[in-house]
């Protein structure tokens, strides 16, 4: 019960770090300078955050 009850926490935490992110990265690509830095940081942070979030709902709360 517990587990399924921390597994949609996280998903849902998820979804709503996903839209925060969403706007963030377009506002960060508005601003026209170091626009290669700005792709290399977000992206790398969303891959990284997913990789952790499905890692501990496939993995350790299985």
């Amino acid at each position: 019960m517990i587990k399924d009850t921390i597994t949609i926490f996280l998903i849902f935490s998820y979804f709503i770090f996903f839209v925060v992110w969403l706007i963030w990265f377009h506002r960060s690509l508005k601003n026209k300078t170091k626009k290669k830095n700005v792709y290399l940081y977000n992206i790398l942070g969303f891959i990284v955050f997913t990789y952790l979030i499905s890692f501990l709902v496939l993995k350790i709360l299985s």
